[in-house]
């Protein structure tokens, strides 16, 4: 990650040192960027080599008072030079009582006394501390920028019998691309024909390979296997999935959480005070007391190098950047701060049932017959009425009659056709309609379903035709393999309340509540009635409420909810824009991995601020009443600032997948 990307990022979140002040380009800025040489010798390895060469030099030349001043003085320019260019800075843009304010008030003051070596290893031990935590930054990003490495630069696009080398930014829905083995796929694309198997751990943090067949979608950046595939594109470069998940983790770092506008709020407040004390810390045993000046000017620099709260505005908006990166790791993409905190406090945590908790993939289990209706024209009437719609049930339905020997290829399209959410279909052709839903989409139509008291576990589908009951599919969809470990793994993190609302027929849904022993369950809900009955929950806990769904049907839901939690992402446009946190897989232990990614976040953070408050406080002290020298003081403030970025770092690191107990 460059420079800029890295300030850019930290200033979004209010940090406050090198790595992490508001940067704005300027002449000097575009002028470093122009001669790379330039930069690299002013990277802070190379400032900090010169600058301890110069510092030790110095030391040994100290009988020679002048060649070690000039030493002292071209060292501390050229190690603090960031800090005073920052200190000049915010003076003239208001910003007085910066950090940087503080730093070169103090260390040019330790020069006014005579105590060059002191404010030279101010600067030296400052420099150390921003080169670490820019390494820190770097790293704790890293699996968010690395999504740049995915994007192809080149793809094959196929024309008629020749293939040329085209960019992906050319592209258009339509066009065909081939992908040799080996190679990432440059865009979203469906498989023309074949089989394959590619590799998403870029996408979902999961290193398996996925099969894929004819009419799958295969998204960009996934690496492809041992067998070519042509693909026609989906969509252009920018809406690909590989860019769509770039957005999301660029708005990460957008939104803050409480304590850390706490922090910069607390910051603004603090600096002026400790100013104003340290100019009394002079003032007044020197003007009341007759004290000596020299000696507690030397005790106000202390004090004021000591003061400054660079590590407490690092420390916290850097844990929750590596939170967010540790998610990332595991394909989990967190809109920001906000919402990694606000999922350390879940009360009540609210799931979809289709494709969510269970599988998505129906299969049709049983039917009914209408007497005196043909089983092929019902079989029929039903792959018409579904032919074009996307919903799982359709696609069971429609291979049950290919299964049934019906052609499909032979059912004409629908001259009208709507579907009508939580209901069904109505389709019509010549003038005859076509129905194929739930009860609710059959008494809207005034047609008689003998089937009210069936107490089969399974979606139910009704089928009619000009206004005749024609006979019902049941269509049942397995639970996930690790839905009950992962409902389980949620209470083990203090979650309260598990509840499942669906559109699904009231027995099928009432038997996945019981498998994974949810506390609440609703069927039969329009999307408007799953809004409500998430309201009604969300009203009744005053801690954070989330909700899990597919982010296509549930998009208000996921919207209304504290955090908004899209599973299955990989594709899903609607997912990604309505939802706070996706998890890019299908995998829903993921959901108690965030929870305990969050805990140890915000655990990091109250860590740190208790040891930095701690640590501060008795420093100031120690340094107002002469017994911390400012080199010592500023040595174990950086100390101080080192250890709560390390610990910071911890939250990059943690648990396992499906393993989130473990803190």
């Amino acid at each position: 990650m460059d420079k800029h990307s890295a300030c850019t990022t930290e200033a979004q979140h209010g940090g406050c040192c090198d790595s992490c002040h508001s940067y704005e380009e300027n002449f000097i800025d575009r002028f470093i960027a122009r001669h790379p040489k330039i930069e690299q010798l002013t990277s802070i390895p190379v400032r900090l080599i010169v600058g301890s060469v110069l510092f030790v030099l110095a030391l040994f030349l100290r009988d020679r008072a002048t060649l070690s001043f000039l030493l002292f003085l071209i060292g501390y320019l050229i190690v603090g030079a960031g800090v005073i260019v920052r200190a000049i800075r915010g003076f003239w843009r208001g910003d007085i009582f910066s950090q940087h304010f503080l730093m070169t008030v103090a260390t040019t003051g330790a020069f006014a006394i005579g105590e060059y070596a002191e404010g030279f290893a101010v600067m030296i031990l400052y420099l150390i501390g921003e080169g670490l935590e820019d390494r820190t930054v770097d790293r704790t990003r890293r699996s968010i920028d690395a999504l740049n490495d995915i994007r192809p630069l080149v793809a094959h696009l196929k024309t008629g019998d020749l293939v040329e080398d085209a960019s992906p930014q050319t592209l258009r829905p339509g066009d065909l691309i081939l992908v040799y083995p080996g190679e990432r796929v440059p865009i979203d694309g469906q498989l023309n024909e074949g089989t394959g198997f590619v590799d998403y751990s870029a996408l979902t943090g999961e290193s398996r390979p996925v099969a894929v067949n004819t009419g799958d979608t295969v998204m960009a950046g996934a690496i492809n296997g041992q067998t070519r595939l042509e693909l026609t594109a989906l969509r252009d470069e920018q809406h690909s999935a590989v860019m769509r998940i770039m957005d999301l983790a660029e708005a990460a770092g957008k939104k803050k959480t409480k304590i850390e506008m706490f922090t910069e709020r607390f910051s603004r407040v603090y600096t002026p005070i400790v100013v104003a004390l340290a100019a009394l810390l002079v003032a007044i045993p020197v003007l009341i007391f007759s004290q000596d000046f020299q000696l507690w000017l030397y005790r106000a620099l202390s004090f004021l190098v000591i003061s400054c709260p660079c590590a407490l505005v690092i420390s916290v908006p850097l844990a929750y950047i590596a939170g967010i990166g540790n998610a990332s790791k595991r394909g989990i993409y967190i809109r920001g701060s906000q919402y990694l905190e606000a999922l350390a406090k879940l009360d009540t945590v609210v799931f979809d049932k289709t494709g969510t908790l269970t599988a998505g993939n129906f299969t049709v289990v049983d039917k009914i017959t209408a007497s005196g209706v043909d089983e092929k024209d019902l079989i029929r009437a039903a792959a018409f009425t579904e032919q074009h719609s996307t919903h799982p049930v359709a696609e069971a339905i429609r291979h049950y009659a290919d299964e049934a020997l019906i052609d499909l290829d032979t059912i004409p399209a629908a001259d009208k056709l709507e579907e009508l959410a939580g209901h069904g279909i109505v389709a019509e052709k010549d003038g005859i309609e076509y129905l194929a839903g739930n009860h609710k989409l059959m008494e809207r139509h005034g047609i008689e379903v003998p089937l009210e008291d069936d107490t089969r576990a399974a979606t139910v589908i009704h089928i009619a035709k000009e206004g005749r009951y024609l006979g019902t599919f049941f269509v049942a969809d397995a639970l996930r393999d690790n839905a009950k470990a992962a409902m389980r793994s949620l209470r083990q993190q203090g979650v309260r309340t598990i509840a499942i609302l669906s559109g699904d027929h009231e027995n099928a849904v009432a038997e996945v509540a019981k498998n994974v022993e949810a506390d609440h369950w609703a069927s039969e809900l329009l999307p408007e009635d799953k809004l409500s009955e998430f309201e009604n929950m969300k009203s009744k806990t005053s801690a954070t409420t989330a909700f899990v769904g597919d982010g296509i049907n549930d998009a208000p839901v996921l919207r209304l909810a504290d955090v908004g939690i899209a599973i299955g992402g990989l594709g899903s446009d609607a997912a990604i824009e309505s939802a706070d946190a996706v998890i890019m897989t299908d995998n829903v232990a993921r959901v108690a991995d965030m929870i305990a990614i969050s805990k140890r976040t915000k655990k990091r953070v109250f860590e740190n601020v208790i040891l930095i408050l701690l640590v501060k406080t008795m420093l100031m002290v120690l340094g107002a009443v002469g017994i911390a020298p400012l080199w010592g003081a500023v040595f174990a403030d950086t100390g101080v600032m080192l250890l709560a970025v390390l610990n910071s770092l911890r939250a990059y690191y943690g648990a396992k997948s499906s393993d989130a107990v473990v803190l």
